[in-house]
């Protein structure tokens, strides 16, 4: 298949990029590190597929700067979705459980506006917190993975890991398209105290209250995505057990 990658070299959009790969796709990249900005996204009319990842995604910044998340988030986001309405081309979409608490933060709002963007029939995966080996920087999992963790707090988080993200966005590659603008919340199922994370990697480090704009919690219904046959693989315990706790230590765990 010749498929669109946008945000091809972020975090999830890497790991998804060795994926397909790997199965032999033939793949059209975008992203801001390849000089290919989705701003000037096009289409020759004979791909099969379009996965729109590309986005800004940092609540706290999206505060104090909103204009740019509305830019890239919507407004591009837009393009690109009638550009494969226009082709007929199937795309799928990363949104992000923000949504859910769209009043808390720009961020979460422009993810909103970018769903209710989209035709019917491209449909949009709504992220929980997504980690792995080689996490996003400045995500909690980023601290940890490299023992930087400050402090700790109360928030509750449906953290998912990496693999499990890549495999829901191949089912879908797999399966298509079938449904009316749907969404689908890709998530473990199961909240985790942040409190309770940090200390069972071992950090001590004091408690505080968390920023205004950040969510007491993000929990979210896979129960959609489980009837496609899809299912969590990794709980955040297993992977803090596979850590290598004696590199983090060396990196400055107290």
């Amino acid at each position: 298949m010749k498929i669109v990658l946008t945000g091809s070299e972020g975090f999830i959009g890497s790991n998804l990029k060795k994926r397909l790969l790997r199965k032999k796709h033939q793949l059209v990249c975008y992203d801001l590190s390849l000089n290919k900005d989705i701003k000037d996204f096009t289409l020759d009319g004979d791909e099969d597929f379009v996965i729109h990842l590309a986005a800004k995604a940092n609540v706290r910044d999206s505060v104090k700067n909103p204009a740019p998340y509305f830019i890239t988030n919507v407004d591009y986001s837009k393009k690109i979705f009638n550009l494969c309405n226009e082709k007929n081309i199937p795309c799928l979409y990363a949104s992000s459980s923000s949504v859910h608490n769209w009043t808390k933060s720009p961020y979460g709002k422009s993810k909103l506006m970018m769903e209710e963007a989209a035709h019917p029939g491209q449909i949009g995966l709504r992220f929980s917190t997504v980690y792995g080996e080689n996490p996003r920087k400045g995500m909690l999992f980023d601290y940890i993975v490299n023992g930087t963790v400050k402090y700790k707090t109360n928030h509750k988080r449906d953290f998912i890991y990496i693999d499990d993200v890549v495999n829901a966005i191949l089912l879908f590659v797999k399966l298509g398209l079938k449904d009316k603008n749907k969404t689908y919340e890709v998530s473990s199922g199961h909240l985790y105290s942040v409190k309770e994370v940090i200390e069972e990697a071992g950090f001590k480090v004091p408690l505080r209250k968390g920023d205004p704009c950040e969510a007491e919690s993000n929990a979210s219904d896979n129960s959609e995505l489980k009837k496609l046959g899809w299912e969590p693989t990794m709980t955040v315990w297993t992977f803090l057990r596979n850590l290598d706790l004696d590199k983090v230590i060396r990196l400055g765990r107290l």
